[in-house]
């Protein structure tokens, strides 16, 4: 234990070896936060807390990978239930989901975003249904969204927000809901929602997760949600073993939801709540602290607090004024260039910027120059065709129920089975009480059907029964027997890029041989569990040597030796759509101060005096952050500016 704790500051350790009730530890931008949270946990297991009665809740699986390897390099047990909030709740749904009684069983599939809509689509189909002139497919799942996020009604919500037609929306809604029902799917926001009906409704399983977990602990609670918060409160025994860890100056996700009231009033909620602050800065330099410092501080609403650090070298912080967003694309390209030479590593680099329509200009320098690039927020792995097309069979073989998956599986193999034949496939199967793959699946299939059954549609069946008959473990023979049997291979072998499809394939394979060498109980259901919980920041490769571009929301929990922000202008950041409310503002002030504070050794401000967006090109005036921030500490360049030198 005194390895443990060695080398802790004092309010470091004052968070780790708190024992009972709640605590809330306001953690500065890389104080160690992660090395207090799993150091807590481990400090519990060594003074005989089981690991399995410690719950730990956090938003990445990049972050809960983390403190489960500490934990166990520490302690050497097993951290299982350090999850993010959505794979805990998918693994207690697997248990509960059948104590609601909506016809949902513990094989549910978890939908992605796309299936979602495919979902809506096919429900409003079914339904006669139509959205309201203006509300797009995109627009209602974000509206569905956002009512489970605050756990009220879609009727509510459209009635606030006075959009068109409230009660078609809702019917809406509700047609949707039925299908996932229909399908045994949930969507992400279900994971969190589904639970906490399971807590709310049912008080003896309540008891239950209260006796089992005696500690429960939140990272980044600044971005929690109505629903998560509501979760959390449902989880938390009669002790108030609650340890929730965060920064408001760092609360930047309320367009998704995060209640920025949630961690400004734990004190409220648990008035004897010990609070700890972490102040110590181990990543930036004191320069890029003051930078950071000087600006958060024109928020009003926040925990006060000034970080430091023993690290006084490093580079000036620059602010660049530049002509014109090409300019400015071409500024950072030569700087990087520059480091690369004295013998930094790309890696080493980030660009981040306010939206993504900014990142055309860059990746065109990017390309221009051959500085290789990781685009954040492009078209992830598991989101690309072919990815989709293994998933999909996979996922009617673990829930015959998914009707979205054997769509596209039918799209893929069944030669003249569409949506209308499907229809009387689904028909045909309910009328004899099963699901519409087991009916495919069966032995007197053309006779269950009814109908007339097509060539296409028999040989389609007749690889469905194939595919039914392959045992789903061990996982990496399954993948392997399963892409054997059904040519998917083969379906690429033809197309122009059937080489990066085929490539992909085989990489989604090696993905499932690790799941399964590192899960060796581990089933197709757990796997497909833990690929749809996937989030974007866990696709950042740090090991590859390539400059990272992304947005300044998405750069949120990672750190770079060197970081340009670009565009840094009135419209920007803070964004058009946030003048005008203060509120707003200091969000988007937070969302500058996080891409700052991701800064190790360099940190370049740049703003151009004009830039071509949303199809014009405009003049532009520098942020008003820029005025925040302290003169004798900023170093100001101009490049490309009329009568200014470099």
């Amino acid at each position: 234990m005194k390895d443990m704790l060695e080398g802790l500051t004092e309010s470091q350790l004052e968070a780790v070896t708190h024992r009972d009730g709640p605590m809330l530890v306001i953690a500065g931008a890389g104080s160690g936060k992660t090395r207090v949270v799993t150091c807590r946990i481990a400090y519990l297991i060594s003074n005989g807390v089981w690991p399995s009665q410690i719950l730990a809740m956090t938003f990445t699986n990049k972050a809960a990978r983390e403190m489960r390897e500490r934990v166990e390099a520490m302690t050497g047990e097993q951290a299982r239930q350090v999850g993010t909030f959505h794979s805990c709740c998918a693994r207690f749904l697997r248990r509960d989901i059948e104590l609601l009684g909506d016809g949902r069983t513990r094989d549910f599939t978890i939908y992605d975003t796309s299936e979602q809509q495919a979902t809506l689509k096919k429900a409003l189909e079914a339904d006669n249904l139509k959205l309201p002139p203006g509300l797009t497919p995109r627009g209602m799942q974000a509206l569905i969204s956002q009512a489970k996020g605050q756990r009220r009604a879609v009727l509510d919500l459209a009635c606030a927000n006075n959009y068109q037609n409230p009660e078609l929306i809702a019917k809406c809604a509700a047609s949707y809901e039925a299908r996932l029902r229909q399908c045994n799917a949930v969507d992400f926001d279900d994971l969190l929602l589904l639970m906490a009906d399971v807590l709310e409704r049912f008080p003896e399983q309540r008891e239950i997760y209260h006796n089992r977990f005696r500690y429960v602990l939140i990272d980044e609670y600044q971005d929690t949600n109505h629903l998560q918060y509501e979760l959390m409160r449902l989880l938390v025994g009669p002790g108030d073993n609650i340890h929730v860890t965060g920064d408001p100056d760092q609360s930047i996700y309320s367009w998704r939801g995060a209640d920025y009231s949630n961690i400004m009033s734990f004190t409220k909620d648990y008035p004897n709540a010990r609070v700890v602050t972490l102040e110590r800065n181990y990543r930036s330099t004191q320069t890029i602290l003051d930078v950071a410092n000087e600006l958060i501080e024109h928020n009003l609403n926040r925990y006060e607090k000034s970080l430091y650090t023993e690290n006084m070298g490093g580079y000036p912080v620059y602010d660049v004024t530049v002509g014109t967003d090409r300019q400015e694309a071409d500024w950072i390209c030569r700087s990087i260039l520059s480091l690369n030479e004295e013998g930094n590593n790309l890696r080493d680099m980030a660009v981040f910027y306010r939206t993504n329509s900014q990142s055309r200009a860059l990746e065109e320098a990017f390309v221009t120059n051959q500085i290789p690039y990781q685009l954040i927020g492009g078209l992830r792995f598991y989101e690309r065709k072919e990815v989709k097309d293994f998933l999909a069979l996979l996922r009617i073989l673990v829930n015959p129920n998914d009707l979205v998956s054997l769509e596209r599986v039918a799209g893929l193999f069944g030669k003249g089975v569409g949506s209308t034949t499907l229809t009387k496939v689904m028909l045909a199967a309910r009328a004899h009480g099963m699901s519409s793959v087991e009916l495919l699946a069966h032995k007197d299939f053309a006779t269950l059907y009814g109908g007339r059954a097509t060539p296409g549609l028999r040989r389609f069946a007749e690889l469905i029964r194939s595919l039914r008959s392959i045992p789903l473990s061990p996982v990496s023979e399954a993948a392997e027997m399963i892409l054997d049997i059904s040519g998917l291979k083969d379906l690429y072998s033809k197309e122009i890029d059937d080489e990066e499809r085929i490539a992909n394939i085989e990489e989604f394979v090696g993905n499932v041989n690790r799941f399964g060498a590192e899960n060796p109980d581990g089933d197709l259901a757990q796997f497909l569990e833990e690929v749809s919980l996937v989030a974007d920041i866990d696709s950042h490769d740090e090991e590859s040597d390539f400059v990272t571009l992304m947005t300044l929301h998405s750069s949120k929990g990672l750190e770079f030796p060197y970081v340009y922000i670009a565009g840094v202008e009135e419209g920007l950041l803070p964004h058009s759509n946030a003048l005008g409310d203060p509120e707003t503002v200091e969000e988007e002030r937070r969302i500058f101060y996080v891409g700052i504070t991701r800064a190790k050794r360099g940190l370049v401000l740049l703003h151009s005096q004009t830039r071509f967006l949303w199809n014009r090109r405009d003049y532009r005036r520098p942020s008003r952050f820029l005025a925040e921030l302290p003169e004798d500490i900023v170093t100001r360049l101009f490049y490309g500016v009329r009568g200014r030198k470099k």
